[in-house]
């Protein structure tokens, strides 16, 4: 794996109240906006903090993740540090697993796992990365462009809580299906 993006002692994290948002600053030139307002986050990050030893660690483990999914390096650098936001700075959630359908067999995911879901309605796979794996529920974040939920849209790395119940592995054909039907688009901010 070639990873040009690689982290440095001199990343840091800040909160930006203009953008309402945690930003890394990668370098002076570069910086990063998680896509959590707020409203989401512990009151630790509305402050200054270096990008530390074990973020640089989840980093790479995200990262490594992300290479089973048909994204692009800037696709899986964004879902990477997103998902180091919502590991360690996104308040509680409560799982909201009533979009999706139980299993037959329980799974028991770890941490920067892919994961797959399926709708209660129509049974459409959606892909998900696993931040925080819990013995019930895990944190987890949308790792595909979109998808709809009885009338919800859920967009790129936007964090979701879900029962283990409902999580499966994923599989080389499933990851083919989506990603054909679905690619992903994203936009720099100015």
């Amino acid at each position: 794996m070639k990873l040009a993006f690689r982290p440095t002692d001199s990343w840091r994290w800040y909160f930006d109240s203009d953008y309402d948002s945690l930003m890394l600053e990668v370098s002076p030139e570069m910086l990063f906006r998680s896509c959590y307002p707020s409203k989401m986050l512990i009151p630790d990050v509305f402050g200054e903090f270096p990008f530390s030893v074990s973020d640089a660690t989840a980093y790479y483990q995200f990262f490594d993740s992300c290479q089973l999914l048909n994204l692009n390096d800037s696709q899986k650098i964004e879902l990477s540090i997103n998902a180091i936001v919502a590991a360690n700075f996104l308040k509680p959630q409560m799982p909201k697993s009533w979009y999706f359908s139980q299993q037959i067999t329980a799974y028991r995911p770890k941490m920067a796992d892919i994961v797959v879901v399926n709708m209660q309605e129509g049974g459409q796979s959606v892909f998900l990365m696993v931040v925080e794996a819990g013995e019930n529920a895990s944190l987890c974040i949308v790792a595909q462009p979109t998808f709809v939920a009885m009338n919800k849209t859920f967009c790129f790395s936007e964090a979701i809580k879900v029962m283990n119940d409902r999580l499966m592995p994923i599989s080389t054909s499933s990851i083919d299906d989506i990603h054909s039907k679905h690619p992903l688009e994203l936009e720099a901010i100015s």
